[in-house]
Order: structure tokens, then sequence, then C-alpha cells
């Protein structure tokens, strides 16, 4: 009975040294990397680090609202604590729709040529104390670009430096350039809709563009983590220098002159999670550093416009939902955190294969 076990113990101990000696022997299946999802490509689509494999249209509608109140001292302080003078109290209400259509083109795997066209309605409403010199009574007025209008176009192109690996991130290296093709923020005129109230003044109609001719380089990066996905970019916006044949806002006024729109730098950060297949949620903080601007009279010396500077922050919160493996819907909202920034923006954007 022993023997007869014994030869039992030896032939399954053989048989387990035969199967590991023929596993041993063949060669390892290499791992395959599990199939990118429908929810990682919306986020990459959201952050301008995918590239088409088919020339791609995208369609974007944004809202964004802001609000600010100014106060203007005119007079002077007595005994340290009393003022003498005008005080006067304003109010500016801006909402702005934009509605802009992409067309993405692919050159190769590592370069895609975009180009978008902006159509904008701007409106805003001036509310102003001063109505027969009261600090208490209010008048407004309410400007508008007179119904969508074009804005500034830009194109451009993208170039992939380098994919993601597991030791260094996706980097992209973009340029595009702004044309000048909205309406002018230059030579507008302003006047007094309220004949009692001196204190209101608005202008005849809001632009819809820059008016001058920007570069901007960027560089932008992805890089994943299981399973969080982090981005940014930063960018650089070179304003041309232009000459207009009138940049005064005097009623009846022609003044020939220069702007220097000044430059911006801008920075973003986030980081995003694909909650299952098609879900995806991200958040991120931007901030866009605007110098102040210049302009200069015809047979004149610079300028500075006081209170051209900025500093545009924004806390974004994302939520991307593909419908199709080609087709998704990115929701985007904005929340200004410095004066210079809207209050909220709302955007809503779907790429679809053309």
């Amino acid at each position: 009975m022993a023997s007869r076990s014994w030869q039992v113990g030896a032939v399954v101990l053989g048989t387990l040294f035969l199967v590991g000696q023929a596993a041993a022997g063949e060669p390892k299946a290499p791992l395959k990397a599990p199939p990118e999802s429908a929810s990682k490509k919306a986020i990459l689509q959201q952050n301008t680090d995918f590239f088409y494999n088919n020339i791609t249209l995208q369609s974007s509608m944004s809202y964004a609202y802001s609000d600010s109140n100014t106060i203007n001292l005119n007079g002077f302080l007595a005994l340290g604590a009393i003022f003498l003078g005008n005080i006067n109290v304003s109010k500016v209400k801006s909402t702005l729709y934009t509605f802009t259509e992409s067309a993405y083109v692919p050159i190769s795997r590592k370069i895609q040529l975009v180009v978008n066209v902006p159509l904008v309605y701007r409106q805003s409403t001036y509310e102003s104390a001063g109505v027969n010199y009261s600090s208490t009574q209010y008048s407004e007025a309410t400007v508008s670009s007179a119904g969508p209008r074009l804005g500034d176009v830009n194109f451009g192109g993208y170039y992939q430096i380098l994919n993601e690996s597991k030791d260094w991130p996706s980097l992209t290296a973009s340029l595009l350039v702004t044309a000048p093709t909205g309406i002018i923020p230059y030579g507008i005129k302003v006047y007094q809709p309220d004949p009692n109230n001196t204190a209101l003044t608005v202008p005849t109609k809001e632009p819809t563009g820059n008016g001058v001719w920007t570069l901007t380089p960027g560089l932008s990066f992805v890089s994943t983590s299981d399973p969080a996905i982090f981005f940014g970019n930063v960018s650089y916006y070179y304003n041309l220098q232009r000459s207009f044949s009138d940049i005064s806002t005097a009623q009846g006024q022609v003044q020939p002159g220069q702007v220097q729109l000044g430059d911006a730098f801008q920075y973003s950060l986030g980081v995003a999670y694909a909650l299952n297949e098609r879900l995806s949620v991200s958040t991120s903080f931007a901030d866009r550093l605007q110098q102040q601007t210049d302009i200069r009279a015809a047979g004149g010396s610079w300028v500075p416009i006081v209170g051209s500077g900025a500093n545009v922050a924004v806390a974004n919160l994302g939520l991307t939902y593909a419908f199709t493996p080609d087709t998704s819907m990115i929701m985007n909202l904005g929340i200004g955190l410095t004066s210079s920034a809207p209050n909220f923006q709302l955007t809503a954007t779907i790429p679809y294969d053309f």
C-alpha cells in the first residue's frame, strides 16, 4: 500500500515537472494595453490634445455673464473724514453669446490644422446715479452689437512633439493666428443717452473683436495616472501694433492713431477622471495676465490706458459624455475668481466627424 502511494506521488510530481518545463519553453505573449475609452477620448478632445483621423467639425456655444460696480468720487476730504463733492455710483451688466464652428484637418499623425470661426452677440446695460445731480436717482441704457456679428477668426496648427509613455507625458506644440475680423473697439463714439444725467456715458455699439493681429504660440501636456488624467498648457498672446483711421471716442471728432494692445500670458492646470466608459469629469484653473495697452495719436507720443491691464483667473468644472466612440458632448462651467473675469461662463461643445 505504501509502495502504491509512492508510485502515485512520483507520477504527480513528474507530470508537474513536465508541465512546468513546457510552460517555461513557450514564449510569453506580450501584454496588451486596454482599449482607450470613449470618455478618455472626450477628455483629450476637451484639452485640444486629440489628433483626429478624419476631417472633423466641432460646434461650440457659450454664454458669459458679468457685472461690475464702480464708485467715482469727484471732490476732496475735509477734516480727514468729511467728503465734499460729487459721488457717482455706476453698474455695468454684460452678456456675451458666442457660437463657434471649428474644423480640424489632419495632415499626418503628428500635424493637425484648425480654423475657428466665431459669431458673437454682445449686450451691455449701463446704470448710473446722477439724474438731476441726485446720488439716489438712476438712469440706464442698453447697448448691443446689433445682432450676431462675426468675431475674430483664428487659424493655425498643432504638432505632437511626444506621445505619452511610461516616463513622459504627451507634449503638443501649437501656433494660432487671430485675424481682426470682428467689430474693432477703437473709434467707437460715446454719448449721453439721458439729458438729465451727465454722469451716464455709453458707447454707440459693442465690439466683437480686439482689432489687431495676434500670434499665439503654446505648449500643452497630458499625463495619465489611472484613474486620473492630468493636463495643462501655457501660451503667449503676442499682439501686433496697428494703425487706425480713428481712435477717438468723441462725437464729431476723427483722430488717426496707433494702438499697441498689451500682450498676455496664460497658463492652466487641471485633472480629469474617467468615471466609466462614457462619462468623465474634470476640474481646472486658468489664469491670463494681460499687460497694459498703449495708444498714440498721429504726431503724438505713446500714452498708456490706465486700467487696461488685467488678471483674468477662472476655475473650471467640466463634464463630458460620449454618445458614441466618435461623438461626445463637452460641458464646461467657468467661475470668475477676479474682477476682470466674467462672473460665470457656460460652454457646450460637440465634435463630430465630417
